[in-house]
């Protein structure tokens, strides 16, 4: 397993060897270094280890070890791990749309992968069974040799395009291209905020990081991520306050205050406009969920 090194946020060009007609990998190190970017490939991803939140097209939620993400060409995206997390560890596919000839997909056998990849186009999400199955059939990758592992993806595919609990991350959006600078600074506001989402967080002085004027900052990333930067960053913190209420016993109050809210009541405001809930009520669905999982 080898690190990768970080680099320049790009437009991502992903090529497979030779001897195969799809690329596939498995990476272990501190922080997942792909920026925010997008690419002309299909890509599911699974997480083995790590936890952070995950931009996907206007998407943003937390994510830990089992998430399972299918994403289709060209929609942006990135995964940002938590500083506390020692070591994250993902396993992914990608393929570009015709990897197997313009025909493929076309017959009608692959209409359920057709419909599973026409969903992609926002992005999705599975349930939790499916979720573990894909997850066990990755980590085998590595043992197969090229003819086999391209069988097992097409497997794979049929599979995910049978799970009845499909989710659709999120919402159909004309989404904007950016050129190479742009990327750059985006993906440097994001490693930004992946550091310091807890403490105060100003966007004229994140404008200045990036070398632009407050004006000129506030169109870019709205061009990037369809939303205004305060609420994307209320969305990274609930995501994250999200995971807490969850993982620990912690106070609602205690949580907020660690996660960056200043006041109780515009936390509250936030957590139901994000989330259509309150945080008690939350943490109360999936402490009955975990418990339902347990029963023998």
């Amino acid at each position: 397993m080898r690190q990768i090194k970080p680099r320049r946020a790009e437009f991502e060009k992903i090529v497979a060897n030779e001897q195969q007609s799809f690329h596939w990998h498995h990476l272990v190190c501190k922080q997942f270094t792909a920026p925010y970017h997008y690419h002309p490939e299909y890509e599911l991803i699974h997480i083995c280890r790590g936890r952070g939140s995950r931009l996907v097209g206007d998407s943003i939620k937390h994510f830990g070890p089992g998430d399972l993400v299918f994403i289709a060409p060209n929609v942006p995206h990135i995964w940002q791990v938590s500083p506390e997390c020692p070591e994250a560890e993902t396993l992914y596919i990608q393929f570009a749309p015709e990897f197997l000839g313009p025909e493929f997909f076309k017959a009608p056998e692959m209409q359920g992968v057709r419909e599973l990849m026409s969903a992609a186009r926002n992005g999705v999400t599975f349930n939790s069974a499916v979720r573990q199955e894909i997850a066990a059939r990755l980590k085998k990758f590595s043992a197969l040799n090229n003819s086999e592992r391209l069988l097992e993806l097409i497997a794979i595919l049929f599979r995910l395009s049978r799970d009845a609990g499909i989710r659709a991350l999120g919402k159909d959006t004309n989404r904007a291209r950016l050129n190479q600078r742009e990327e750059e600074r985006i993906s440097r506001v994001f490693q930004y905020l992946n550091q310091n989402l807890t403490g105060l967080i100003s966007q004229a002085d994140i404008a200045r990081r990036v070398r632009l004027s407050a004006s000129a900052f506030s169109r870019l990333f709205k061009k990037a991520t369809g939303k205004c930067f305060m609420q994307v960053v209320n969305e990274l913190r609930i995501a994250q306050v999200c995971r807490l209420l969850v993982e620990t016993d912690r106070t609602v109050a205690e949580i907020a205050y660690s996660c960056g809210f200043d006041t109780l009541s515009h936390f509250n405001c936030q957590f139901r406009h994000i989330m259509k809930t309150v945080p008690g009520e939350y943490r109360r669905k999936f402490a009955t969920i975990a418990s339902a999982k347990r029963q023998p």
